[in-house]
């Protein structure tokens, strides 16, 4: 006999439980001791990386435009709620750390061995390397880099949070279901409290993005959206 409806029913509540344990309330953010962790809002996730890469393998992407215009709204409501929140943290004095792929080496020769079998060569000064105009770091902000999926392996972002005694991260960006989910996973393990905005980031499709949530969301992460933790900001 069959019995994994069951065992599905009796997982869901196990994990309930768990959540409720883990993060049965809010993280507690301030600007001494959190950060905004942006993670990948690079043009290697949009519309127009897309377009220009198909275009330069000869391939016709006008019967692709519906699904990569589909892609462009996702990413770009993404995209708007990184740009509220960044302007929000930096009214309040909370710092932001920027991390994207991009390699030091111009022939991108020292990337990481995944993302180089898929031929993920983002070199400086390239399209997919550029931060997308909504999350553009200013003058002074930290921006690190990486040729990985997580963050505290690709960077010495660990060393960095802890040198400026921040205990407490809010994380954004892309893709909910590799770097960010790897990421997120990471920094919980290393002891941080973790604020995952649900709606300040994406999948390349929406149902990746929603069954990443799933295995991650107030297990490793509070997770709330952006309108709640911009009215939370707000009274710091």
């Amino acid at each position: 006999m069959d019995h994994n409806k069951a065992l599905n029913e009796f997982t869901a509540q196990y994990y309930q439980q768990l959540a409720a344990g883990v993060y049965n309330k809010p993280v507690e953010i301030g600007a001494e001791d959190t950060a905004l962790v942006i993670i990948d809002a690079q043009k290697c996730v949009t519309k127009e990386y897309f377009v220009e890469g198909y275009k330069a393998m000869g391939v016709d992407v006008e019967p692709l435009m519906p699904v990569l215009n589909q892609l462009e709204e996702n990413t770009g409501r993404s995209l708007k709620n990184i740009e509220k929140i960044l302007t929000k943290c930096r009214e309040k004095g909370i710092r932001p750390i920027h991390v994207r792929i991009q390699s030091l080496l111009p022939d991108g020769k020292d990337t990481g061995r995944l993302h180089a079998s898929a031929g993920m060569f983002y070199p400086p000064g390239g399209l997919a390397s550029q931060f997308c105009d909504e999350a553009k770091p200013l003058e002074g902000e930290i921006v690190l880099d990486k040729t990985c999926s997580g963050i505290c392996t690709g960077t010495p972002i660990d060393r960095v949070l802890r040198n400026l005694h921040i205990r407490k991260t809010i994380v954004v960006g892309f893709y909910t279901d590799q770097c960010v989910s790897t990421s997120i996973r990471d920094l919980s393990d290393l002891g941080y409290e973790v604020d995952m905005i649900e709606d300040a980031m994406n999948a390349m499709s929406q149902e990746r993005h929603e069954k990443a949530l799933q295995g991650i969301k107030f297990i490793y992460a509070n997770c709330e959206d952006t309108e709640s933790l911009l009215a939370r900001l707000e009274i710091i």
